[in-house]
């Protein structure tokens, strides 16, 4: 299981591993059907990127840059800013996919909530997925690169 460091959380970051150091591991093509993306973590706990996504600080304001979550990290605010973009792409292909794989979210009611089962939709959407994903983790690797370390 490959895992890149992203960086260590602000104590007040608002996730499960505050003031941590926290590893995305990287996707995988999980028991046939789908994508495994997105896990977030380290040896106290595990949680997924798109956690990451909303997060409000105690004004309500999201936290939408590296420097709003990180202590420390070589991921600057717009390299941050592309990942959560290419996320985003990811988590709304992978609804997608299953919605087409299984014919509903979660219930099938055939003729009801399967109207768009279509298996062949299913494999597109997740090799468009599987790109995204690719990209994804190579933009991720090259911006965490050894390099002079930043606040973010």
């Amino acid at each position: 299981m490959t895992k890149i460091l992203l960086g260590k959380l602000k104590a007040d970051a608002g996730t499960f591993a505050d003031g941590e150091n926290v590893w995305l591991t990287k996707q995988e093509w999980a028991c046939g059907w789908y994508w495994s993306f997105g896990y977030l973590g380290n040896k106290n706990c595990h949680f997924h990127f798109d956690s990451l996504l909303y997060i409000k600080d105690s004004k309500g304001s999201v936290k939408y840059t590296a420097s709003d979550l990180f202590e420390s990290t070589n991921i600057s605010d717009k390299e941050w800013w592309v990942m959560r973009d290419l996320f985003v792409q990811a988590y709304a292909l992978q609804k997608a996919a299953e919605v087409y794989r299984c014919g509903g979210h979660q219930s099938t009611v055939i003729g009801v909530t399967d109207v768009l089962k279509d298996a062949d939709m299913a494999k597109r959407l997740n090799a468009d997925l599987e790109k995204i994903l690719n990209v994804l983790w190579d933009y991720a690797c090259k911006a965490i690169e050894k390099k002079e370390e930043v606040s973010a």
